[in-house]
């Protein structure tokens, strides 16, 4: 899949999130009672690094961000995260000042992953404080659910996680691939020795 293809497939998935339709979710999920109380801070392991400038995403989205992409990307990029060598929720955030139309769903979205429990979510507590398998349970429900938003809220979130990670130069080396061609790192003649079946 191409960059171009990932970002169409971001912008899809987290249009279909809509402002309207989001508000309310949560309208009728505090109404009931459903969302859990108060926002306590995020596990150490998944907060941005102190002094770091956010733009467009909060602590909390940056860190369910961070949560989630590491579920999705694959053990070979995750261990890379963990190592340092790259963060997927800061490049999203720098990211969307390209796409500056897509902070406001990504974040709605981000919020709900997190903050979402039973019925809506098969979790009670917060995504970012689940344990990996219980982590890989709820992105797998979204994914299979029969609820379109379900669906659509994986869909951005896949996307946009596979977007800023493999557009990483470390994550990269793991597949071969240079990078987005025509780029000031990747000049358009790479792309005629580029052979995608190495």
């Amino acid at each position: 899949m191409s960059v171009g293809e990932l970002e169409r497939a971001a912008r899809e998935g987290l249009g279909a999130l809509d402002r309207r339709g989001f508000l309310r979710l949560a309208g009728a999920l505090a109404a009931a009672g459903l969302v859990p109380a108060g926002c306590g801070g995020v596990p150490e392991g998944l907060a941005p690094p102190p002094g770091l400038a956010l733009r467009h995403l909060t602590p909390r989205t940056w860190a369910v961000f961070q949560a989630a992409a590491l579920r999705i990307v694959g053990p070979g990029p995750a261990a890379l995260v963990r190592a340092g060598a790259f963060s997927p929720a800061s490049l999203a955030d720098a990211w969307l000042d390209r796409a500056p139309e897509l902070a406001e769903p990504l974040r709605q979205g981000l919020l709900v992953l997190e903050l979402a429990p039973r019925p809506l979510l098969p979790k009670w507590r917060f995504f970012t404080r689940l344990p990996d398998d219980a982590q890989d349970a709820v992105l797998d429900h979204l994914m299979r659910a029969d609820a379109a938003w379900k669906r659509a809220l994986f869909q951005g979130v896949k996307s946009f996680a596979c977007l800023t990670t493999y557009s990483s130069a470390p994550a990269r080396a793991l597949t071969g691939y240079p990078g987005p061609f025509g780029s000031a790192d990747v000049p358009i003649e790479a792309a005629l020795r580029y052979d995608v079946r190495e």
